[in-house]
């Protein structure tokens, strides 16, 4: 609903994002302040009037005046309000990025689930087997070399399926919309797979890695923290398991062997 109040707001706090925005609100500003003055100019003219010569020749100056003075005004005015949306902007997607591997972080991932999703919604959580040892025996630069490339590897992987984020140290964590679990089972198997084959080159030599990970799906009520909870709880199942070892919350587990690929699932989860 229009209100005056919406209307200034137009001209005192525009929301420009681009250059065609910019253009736009110092055109409706000069028209606007155009108008304001050649209607007083036309009121006193009418109130003084001496000839319409007088009055053309007022016209003519207080457009040129306006243009002169309302056009650059309204152009640092806006461009200024532009760099100001533009950092408010960068600031939002640092506060939700991981600065080591540039994922989202776990801010981000909390927001993607606590806003409305679809009800066929599963978390993965995946960790680096014995980590800290990686970090003990190589050292922390080799270690923060380590999470740089399994990031790249993780989202090369898994992106096409939903939200891949760093959750904390040398955790990962994929939200999927939609996709069925069978499906997020087999690849997050071929991701597991892909890292166990594949050394990482660090500044100290090839380092050999795996990674476990723990699937769950939400239910209809759950909030973040009880399918973080849920997808964490296979994820310890699957470190006590092994190296390389992948496990399903129980909802998991089940719609997994519900459907045509309950063969496949048996083979992969050796159920």
């Amino acid at each position: 609903m229009w209100t005056f109040r919406n209307f200034i707001r137009e001209f005192t706090m525009p929301t420009i994002t681009s250059q065609r925005d910019l253009v736009r609100y110092v055109v409706k500003v000069t028209v606007f302040a155009l108008v304001i003055s050649l209607a007083a100019d036309l009121t006193t003219q009418i109130v003084f009037f001496t000839s319409w010569t007088a009055v053309l020749r007022t016209a003519v100056v207080t457009t040129l005046t306006v243009g002169v003075i309302a056009i650059p005004v309204s152009w640092m005015f806006g461009r200024a309000q532009r760099d100001l949306q533009e950092a408010k902007r960068r600031l939002e997607a640092i506060s939700r990025t991981d600065p080591l591997t540039g994922l989202p972080n776990r801010r981000a991932l909390i927001e993607a689930i606590s806003s409305p999703t679809p009800p066929r919604t599963a978390m993965v959580i995946a960790d680096i087997d014995q980590f800290d040892a990686i970090n003990d025996n190589h050292g922390l630069r080799t270690g923060d070399v380590v999470l740089q490339t399994l990031a790249r590897t993780i989202e090369a992987h898994l992106s096409d399926y939903g939200l891949v984020g760093h959750m904390r140290g040398e955790e990962f964590a994929l939200i999927s919309f939609e996709t069925p679990v069978e499906r997020i089972v087999n690849v997050v198997t071929d991701l597991l797979r892909a890292v166990e084959r594949t050394p990482i080159i660090t500044p100290t030599g090839a380092v050999k890695v795996t990674m476990s990970a723990g699937i769950a799906i939400r239910g209809p009520e759950d909030t973040f923290e009880k399918l973080y909870g849920d997808a964490d709880e296979a994820l310890s199942e699957a470190k006590r398991a092994g190296r390389s070892q992948l496990k399903l919350s129980g909802q998991a587990r089940q719609a997994a062997l519900s459907g045509e690929a309950a063969g496949r699932m048996n083979l992969i989860l050796k159920l």
